[in-house]
Parts: C-alpha cells; sequence; structure tokens
C-alpha cells in the first residue's frame, strides 16, 4: 500500500514550484535597497547635511528630475529587454548588470564625506545613474513574471509570494534604518547618522546583489520567453506605439500612478519626520508605527489569492481600499483631537524607548493603512495584460508592457517627491533638520560613549521641542488627505474604465489557446 494517494507533480508544476521560490526571493535584496534609496535619501540630507533654502531646492529639483526621467526610461528600458537575444535569455543578464552597478552607485552616494554644492552635484550624478542601472534590473525582473506563467490561479500566487517577498525586503528596510541610524547610542551605528547611513548602504548594496543570485540562477525561464532570432528588434517609436494599443494596460497604470503619488508621501518622508517631531527622535517609535502598517500589509498579501478566489479582484481591491481611507482618516483623527498625556517606558529585545498613549493610539490608527489592494491588484492587473495584448496584436511583449509598472512607480513618486518638498517648506521643517544635522555632525568624528550619546540627544531633544504645534499639524493634515483623495480618484477610474476581470481573462486565454493550437497544427503541415 502506497505511503500517499498524493498525484505526483508533474515537470510543469515542478518547474513552476521552483520558480515561484526563486523568482520571488530574488527580490528582497532589491527591495531592501529600494527601499532606503526611495524612503530614506532625503531624511539622510536633512539629517547630515545642513542646507540653505536654495541647496534644498535644488536637491528637490533633482529628486524630481531623475524620477521623471527614470520613469520615462522604463518603456525604452522594456524594449530593450524585449529584443535582447542571449544564450542567457533576455531577462537575467540585465537583472545582473542592474543589481551590480546600481550596488556601486549607492555605496558612493551614502559614503563619500561631500557637503554644500559640491554634495548636491555628485548627487545629481549619482541619482541619474541610479534612475539607469535600476531599471535595468527592474524590467528585466518584472518583466519575467508574467512569462513564468498564464493561469489565473497560479499568476495570482507567483504575485503574492513576490509581493511577500518585497514586503519583507522593503519592510526591513523600513524596521533597520530607522533603528540604526536615529536614536540613543546603544541601537545608532557608532551614535552617528551620517556614518549608519554609510554602514547600511554596503549592506544594502551586498544584499541586492546576494539574493539577485537566487533569480539569475535559480529560475528556468519558459521556452517562450527563450531568444527568437527571428524577431526583429523594436524601433523606439514602436515602443510608445505598442503600448498605446493596451488600453487596459493604460488604466491599470494610471490607477497604479494616482495610488503612488497619493501614498508616497505619507510614508515618503511626511509622516516620518511628523513622528520625530511630535513624540521623539527615536527611531524605534517610527518603526513601530510603520511597522503595524507593514503587518497589516504582509497578511493581507499572503491572503491575497485566497481571497481573489473567493470574492473576486474587482470586491478585494475596494474592500482594501476603503479600509486603508478609514485608516488614514483614524491617524489624523488620533494626531489633532489626542492628547500626550502620560510617558510610559518599554523595553523590546534590550531595545529601551518611551512612548505615551497618543502613540499608541496613533500606530494602532495606522495599522489599517497597510492594505495595500490598489497596488497589488493592479500589478496584477498589467500581468493580465500581456494576453490582452496578445489577443488584439498577436504579441505578447512581457518586459514592454511590464515596464509601466516601474514608470507609474517613479512617475508617481517624483510628482509625491515634489508634494513633500512643497508641504516641508510650507511647514518650515528644514529650519530645524539643519540644527539636528549640525549636531549629528558634530558628534559623527568618532564612537560615542553613553554619556555624549545622551548630550546629543538631549540637545536634538531641544530642537524638537521648539517646533510650532501648527508646523506639526500641516504635516499631520497632508500625510492623511493626500493618499485619501489620490486613492477616491483611482477608485472611479478603475470602476469606470477597466474590464480585465477574471471572467473576461478566462475568456481571452481560451481564445489564445485555440489560437495557439491552429498555429501549432499548420506548422505541423509545412
Amino acid at each position: 500500500m502506497s505511503k500517499s494517494n498524493a498525484t505526483p507533480k508533474s515537470p510543469a508544476e515542478k518547474i513552476f514550484s521552483r520558480n515561484l521560490w526563486m523568482f520571488s526571493l530574488g527580490t528582497v535584496g532589491r527591495d531592501f535597497l529600494f527601499n532606503f534609496f526611495n524612503g530614506y535619501l532625503l531624511t539622510f540630507i536633512l539629517l547630515t547635511k545642513s542646507l540653505t533654502p536654495a541647496q534644498f531646492g535644488s536637491i528637490s529639483a533633482i529628486i524630481i528630475a531623475a524620477r521623471v526621467f527614470d520613469a520615462l526610461n522604463d518603456p525604452i528600458m522594456g524594449g530593450i529587454v524585449e529584443s535582447t537575444r542571449s544564450k542567457f535569455g533576455k531577462y537575467k543578464p540585465w537583472q545582473l548588470i542592474g543589481a551590480v552597478s546600481t550596488s556601486v552607485v549607492i555605496v558612493l552616494l551614502f559614503n563619500l564625506p561631500l557637503y554644500g554644492w559640491a554634495f548636491i552635484a555628485f548627487l545629481a550624478v549619482c541619482y541619474f545613474l541610479f534612475s539607469i542601472t535600476f531599471t535595468m534590473n527592474d524590467i528585466s525582473y518584472w518583466g519575467m513574471m508574467p512569462s513564468l506563467t498564464s493561469d489565473a490561479h497560479n499568476r495570482n500566487k507567483l504575485n503574492s509570494f513576490a509581493n511577500v517577498c518585497v514586503s519583507i525586503g522593503g519592510g526591513a528596510a523600513g524596521f533597520l534604518v530607522p533603528i540604526f541610524t536615529t536614536g540613543s547610542v546603544g541601537t545608532a551605528i557608532f551614535g552617528s547618522a551620517t556614518k549608519a547611513f554609510g554602514v547600511i548602504a554596503i549592506a544594502a548594496a551586498v544584499m541586492m546583489v546576494g539574493f539577485q543570485m537566487f533569480t539569475i540562477f535559480g529560475v528556468v525561464e519558459p521556452k517562450m520567453t527563450m531568444p527568437d532570432v527571428k524577431k526583429k528588434r523594436m524601433k523606439f517609436k514602436d515602443v510608445f506605439k505598442a503600448i498605446l494599443k493596451n488600453d487596459q494596460l493604460l488604466w491599470a497604470a494610471i490607477c497604479l500612478l494616482l495610488f503612488n503619488i497619493g501614498t508616497n508621501p505619507y510614508t515618503g518622508g511626511l509622516s516620518l519626520m511628523y513622528t520625530y517631531f511630535e513624540f521623539g527622535y527615536d527611531g524605534l517609535l517610527t518603526v513601530l508605527f510603520g511597522g503595524a502598517a507593514g503587518m497589516i500589509g504582509m497578511l493581507f498579501v499572503i491572503l491575497f489569492p485566497s481571497l481573489c478566489k473567493k470574492q473576486g479582484r474587482t470586491k478585494v481591491l475596494f474592500i482594501s481600499t476603503a479600509l486603508a481611507i478609514c485608516g488614514y482618516l483614524a491617524v489624523m483623527f488620533v494626531g489633532l483631537f489626542v492628547k500626550n498625556g502620560k510617558t510610559y517606558d518599554l523595553n523590546i529585545l534590550g531595545f529601551e524607548f518611551h512612548f505615551s498613549l497618543k502613540f499608541l493610539f496613533f500606530t494602532l490608527a495606522n495599522m489599517a493603512t497597510g492594505f495595500n489592494g490598489m497596488y497589488t491588484v493592479q500589478t496584477i492587473n498589467m500581468a493580465n495584460s500581456v494576453e490582452y495584448n496578445e489577443l488584439k496584436t498577436g504579441k505578447r511583449e512581457e518586459s514592454l508592457v511590464f515596464s509601466l509598472r516601474p514608470l507609474a512607480n517613479k512617475l508617481g513618486s517624483a510628482i509625491a517627491q515634489g508634494i513633500v518638498s512643497l508641504v516641508y517648506i510650507i511647514a518650515g521643517v528644514l529650519t530645524y533638520t539643519n540644527q539636528i544635522s549640525d549636531i549629528e555632525n558634530a558628534y559623527s568624528g568618532a564612537s560615542l560613549t553613553a554619556e555624549q550619546g545622551a548630550q546629543k540627544l538631549t540637545e536634538i531633544k531641544d530642537v524638537i521641542q521648539s517646533v510650532p504645534e501648527n508646523n506639526k499639524k500641516i504635516l499631520l493634515i497632508c500625510m492623511c488627505l493626500i493618499p485619501i483623495a489620490f486613492l477616491i480618484i483611482g477608485l472611479i477610474l478603475y470602476k469606470r474604465f477597466f474590464k480585465l476581470d477574471e471572467k473576461r481573462m478566462l475568456e481571452i486565454n481560451a481564445i489564445l489557446e485555440e489560437r495557439h493550437k491552429k498555429e501549432a497544427e499548420e506548422n505541423a503541415t509545412l
């Protein structure tokens, strides 16, 4: 009698199971590095470089221009990847080149001791280089995903696994960077934000290259993604023509763009600076605040395939986005109407910090903002638009189609950066961050003793206590109302224009399967 009645996996199932893990693990280091760079570069600059208003304006302009360039570069890179023909496939060479070159840029940017206009000039060079090098890796990585399976459930599963690893990598950055850059001498590396950012940059570079090896050496690409020597290389004008023909891809990209414009100011600076100003200069506080939403986000991504199977993607999208909107409203309500009151001491894994009941309520309210249904569903929709593209044009063009995902992310990030900079100016943030950076640099000469670390924090605390309440309220209101507005617009457009639901995708796949059978029969008779 056999030990198990389970049906042995077919070769295709074994390959998918392997790809599921190897592809997903590849993004852990990528997203640690990207979240470190995208989420904390401006914090690094504000806390370690004393800036004049002209210099801060120049930095904001550089970041916005580089991100717009980066976004527009994505379809071009998608066309290049789509036209690549090598014995290693069309994705893996660019994944490797992009990972290594991006790592070099990151290490240099965060470690060379430059200040003033010299730093700003170097930042401009590095930021534009990052825009090119990370795009090489990003387009080729995500462009590979829809080529690994066209089955609806497997695609949901692959997307879910990959996004769990996105959450692990990005979440690790969100956890470690604040702890090891701000706070007491016991947590901040060498007791200095200046040195800490440099060390973390080196770690991020190693992680990006290391985890990409899982994908490069572990993923088995299906035959359809192997180089086709007969395929013509795409011309520059053909790249944008191909995108414009795919209306469902464009609407998915627009909804994703709105999501990024709305949520990036919250996660990309405003909530961090508000937490420092309102509750104290302690990275543990920002970790607890952001971690609450991160846990919900992770749980949502894990449950996403089963939720979609039971409820359908559209229903999951609307419910999860509504919950996120409620979360932003709750955060604003707590911030405006709950008083700080008594402060409590807490020790977690040897880390000691002080918190108020207001901070506890603030953190609990933030949990609901972790529902990222708009992002997750639109990623799936972009993958599905590959088959829609094949139905309309006879071509899959995975890399080109999926180039709009990072385009929407980066263009949204560029617009969000402009919003963050404007809010910082209105709230007078630079006045106080310059004082903090002067203190950080004054204590960055050598490893600090506990006494020196305490003195540094006392001086920074005095700066934070001088921040007016109205300035903090500006940060709070903007960081909550901005995402609400953009998420509502995204929901309206999605309901009005997007048509690729599960039922429609079954119809499309059936038509394509029949078309492929006929083509195979015709080729067999030749």
